[in-house]
């Protein structure tokens, strides 16, 4: 803790972080279209979402700003690397952004290089050694560390490290060594192991990212200072799209209509819904106050959306939150915590509006690097959608203006039971008493018919969805017959109970590979019942507060259900599919399931 308010007080008093100039940035025409959407009808109108089937790192816009950040040299000393960056306008931001910048978003440390060879088409036989940013700083020990199989074998079956170690083992000793597996020079000749492969230098280009067994298969996480790479330094990840990243983009939230655009010139906007994660998305603006009123849902009829050229939000987390002044564009995040949507130039003459892009740096804690959290998001703009006036754009999670800083998404692309938590520990009964199911039944038959409703009874009960996670951060799989969420506490609880079952969540955490097979030992049907009575319980409660009984009471947890529980009755959503749709308009027979598990959600498992 010293250590890190130590820090704090540094880039506080003392540092001068950036040089940035988004704030007066080149001008950039709102009416060019820099990127490739796809069309999502509604009510014979469309809304134009990036096609992020097209869209990769490596064709985004380049960067209209030049910027810097300069890390003090205690920050440099204690992760034992340079966590500085300079930019100029021009540039390409997979050539300035890191994985480390998006380890809580679009987890690309979780990628190998053979995963993203198959989705770029490469052929890791043909791209030298040095291509790979990482591996110059990787040591022998960091190697045999990060592969898991790479111990057992010598020098000669690793060309790159029979010569790194003909370069720097004293002459007597390469006899000694060469007859020696890799994990016995780590444990033997601590200080050789200590070697980098870096010390070849232009020798790394000789040799072929497959000359090191298993390299090709090993997470990008298990190497030495992951975080630090460029995306460009590696190969082919630029080549992406977004759609295929370990935890893809999605569409997310409230659709809003864009009413008229305002210039400069307004002042003195209080509803707005526009800012930051740190102070929320209801920030006023005082002067400058350029903006798109929003029209559509009840809940934007007259809001705000700021432009952020115009208006600056504190920004970021921990200890890096104070690079560029802690400030930030106002703006939102329809897609995630991966980048902010910013609304920038506005045409009040044409009714035009464009809107950009902004990345942050981060410094996430590991088992010996401190956690430096994140900064603001200010590497940036580049160019993203462009709207007129009368267009519908999406707008990302709302928050209620009772809360101030709590947000209460319409939907999410990627929903879950986890939106649904059980609040209530009592027994269902008392709820779902009332509920009209085809018969008047009570208690646990009325939980048991209601939960047929929802989730068709004929879904296989041990089934593991993939590793996912979701817009806050939070990753696993979902679990059993009603996709329960592994990182819920709630389901945890349940599976700690089990002989093995911390060991079974521990796999879960790490991304390992989990057989449907696996399940019933710790997550038996008995106790997914359990834990879906209680999320129900909580959810009809909500509904009976409402007003709502019998049919219309079935629709609202329906919908609550699979939208969260701060969906409004009439809510516009998005689906990941593109498609538009009210949820409250979906028919829901007390006698019927309700969902569709057809065409329609083809991967909504995936999703959950």
């Amino acid at each position: 803790m010293r250590f890190i308010s130590g820090l704090r007080r540094i880039l506080l008093l003392g540092l001068t972080l950036v040089t940035v100039l988004w704030l007066q940035p080149p001008p950039m025409q709102a009416t060019e279209d820099w990127i490739p959407t796809t069309a999502m009808t509604w009510d014979e109108q469309y809304v134009r979402l990036p096609d992020w089937s097209q869209l990769t790192f490596g064709n985004l816009p380049p960067l209209m700003s030049d910027g810097s950040f300069d890390a003090p040299e205690e920050i440099i000393q204690s992760l034992g690397y340079d966590l500085s960056r300079q930019w100029t306008a021009g540039q390409s931001v997979e050539t300035v952004l890191k994985l480390g910048d998006f380890q809580t978003s679009l987890y690309l440390q979780l990628f190998n290089l053979e995963n993203i060879a198959d989705i770029a088409q490469l052929d890791l036989n043909q791209i030298a050694l040095e291509a790979l940013d990482l591996a110059s700083w990787q040591t022998i020990a960091d190697l045999v560390d990060a592969i898991p199989t790479l111990g057992n074998l010598t020098l000669d079956q690793v060309p790159p490290l029979s010569d790194l170690m003909d370069l720097v083992s004293p002459q007597n000793l390469q006899t000694t060594v060469s007859d020696l597996t890799l994990s016995e020079i780590v444990s033997q000749f601590p200080d050789l192991a200590r070697e980098s492969l870096g010390q070849l230098g232009d020798q790394l280009s000789q040799f072929a990212l497959t000359d090191i067994p298993g390299l090709s298969t090993a997470p990008l996480q298990a190497f030495h200072n992951w975080g630090n790479s460029s995306l460009a330094g590696v190969p082919g990840l630029a080549a992406v799209p977004f759609d295929q990243m370990p935890n893809p983009l999605s569409f997310t939230g409230a659709i809003g209509q864009i009413d008229i655009v305002f210039g400069p010139a307004e002042t003195q906007r209080q509803q707005t819904v526009s800012g930051s994660y740190a102070k929320g998305f209801q920030v006023p603006c005082q002067q400058d106050c350029g903006h798109i009123e929003l029209t559509g849902l009840p809940e934007l009829q007259g809001k705000q959306w700021i432009s952020g050229q115009f208006q600056a939000v504190e920004g970021g987390e921990g200890v890096l939150a104070a690079a560029n002044g802690g400030q930030e564009p106002t703006g939102r995040h329809p897609f995630g915590e991966a980048f902010k949507v910013v609304v920038w130039d506005l045409d009040e003459s044409n009714g035009t509006v464009s809107t950009a892009m902004f990345f942050r740096m981060c410094q996430r804690g590991g088992w010996f690097a401190p956690d430096l959290g994140c900064t603001p998001y200010f590497i940036g703009p580049v160019p993203f959608l462009t709207y007129r006036e009368t267009e519908f754009l999406l707008l990302g999670p709302l928050e209620q203006a009772s809360t101030g800083a709590t947000p209460r998404p319409l939907a999410t692309a990627s929903t879950t039971e986890g939106s649904a938590a059980a609040t209530s520990e009592s027994s269902p009964a008392p709820f779902l008493n009332s509920v009209n199911t085809c018969q008047p039944i009570s208690g646990e038959t009325a939980t048991s018919a209601l939960i047929d409703q929802i989730v068709p009874p004929d879904r296989k009960v041990n089934t593991v969805g993939p590793f996912v996670c979701d817009g806050q951060g939070n990753c696993g799989r979902s679990l059993g017959r009603y996709s329960l969420m592994s990182y819920r506490p709630e389901v945890r609880a349940l599976i700690e109970s089990q002989p093995g079952g911390a060991d079974f969540l521990a796999r879960i955490d790490a991304g390992d590979a989990i057989a449907d097979e696996e399940l019933p030992s710790f997550l038996p049907l008995t106790a997914q019942q359990h834990q879906l009575q209680l999320d129900l319980n909580s959810l009809v409660q909500q509904a009976q507060q409402e007003g709502l009984t019998g049919q219309a009471l079935l629709e609202r947890v329906n919908q609550l259900y699979w939208g969260g529980t701060g969906i409004p009755n009439e809510a516009i959503v998005a689906d990941i599919h593109g498609k538009a749709l009210s949820l409250a308009s979906e028919s829901l027979s007390p006698c019927s399931s309700p969902l569709d598990f057809s065409a329609n959600r083809p991967t909504q498992e995936a999703e959950r």
